[in-house]
């Protein structure tokens, strides 16, 4: 199983930044983060764009860009057009190494960003909320590990909702070189926080949580099973839906 938490010694910078998180309200600690949308790739299996596939009356793109905004001081999102775009009122940046995958999403978002941390969030995933990005954002501001990824049940680590450092980028820019595109591949390189699953349960998360949207039968079942939850229930925000539907889920699984 890949999923083992190294062990992290920080430095007196990052002790200082630690504490300074520690004093501050979540409006004062989002200054130290960045988010990323990632919309590379090209969506071959979902025969469409994900980030234009409708969730609950809302476009994954600007879905991701809200939930990021809860945690981060400014979104960007990596990969696509910027014409196409701008009309979501956040920077938009071309892969810096096209084709590559994920990997090269996160190596233009480190390279492009103005701060040490950066949450990174694929334009897949329509039950991560915001509770999930703020529970990163507190392990990786007080870790001050260079990566910081949670773990699904069956102990795979989930790079595309997770932070990474700035510093981070060599490592990244390494694996690249080498012709490799596993974004987990560089992991080992770094102090990389890989948070058991056992704790993101204990933290009340169920395991749906990651569950992306590869295939158009992946897309319908997570769209109706969001939808049909809100209407049972009278939900009518995506943020509020997907935590409660794992409440939901818990009582059957």
């Amino acid at each position: 199983m890949f999923c083992v938490n190294y062990e992290v010694e920080t430095g007196t910078h990052d002790s200082e930044m630690s504490a300074n998180f520690q004093r501050q309200s979540p409006s004062g600690w989002t200054n130290y983060l960045t988010g990323f949308v990632l919309v590379g790739g090209t969506s071959q299996r979902m025969g469409q764009p994900k980030a234009s596939l409708l969730i609950e009356g809302e476009r994954m793109l600007p879905r991701q860009i809200r939930l990021l905004r809860t945690v981060a001081h400014r979104v960007v999102v990596v990969g696509g057009s910027a014409d196409s775009l701008d009309c979501f009122d956040v920077p938009v940046v071309p892969d810096e190494i096209p084709g590559r995958g994920p990997l090269a999403g996160i190596y233009t978002a480190l390279l492009k960003s103005r701060t040490e941390f950066n949450i990174v969030l694929g334009c897949d995933l329509p039950f991560v909320n915001g509770r999930m990005l703020t529970y990163l954002a507190v392990r990786a501001l007080n870790s001050g590990s260079d990566v910081t990824v949670s773990c699904s049940r069956d102990g795979r680590p989930q790079p595309l909702c997770a932070v990474y450092r700035r510093r981070a980028l060599y490592a990244v820019r390494t694996r690249l070189a080498l012709g490799a595109n596993k974004v987990s591949g560089f992991f080992h390189m770094v102090h990389c926080n890989a948070i058991p699953w056992r704790d993101v349960a204990r933290a009340g998360f169920t395991p749906s949580v990651f569950d992306n949207m590869n295939t158009p039968e992946e897309y319908e079942y997570a769209r109706k099973r969001l939808e049909t939850f809100a209407a049972a229930s009278g939900l009518q925000k995506s943020d509020s839906v997907a935590k409660a539907l794992g409440a939901k889920l818990d009582e059957t699984e």
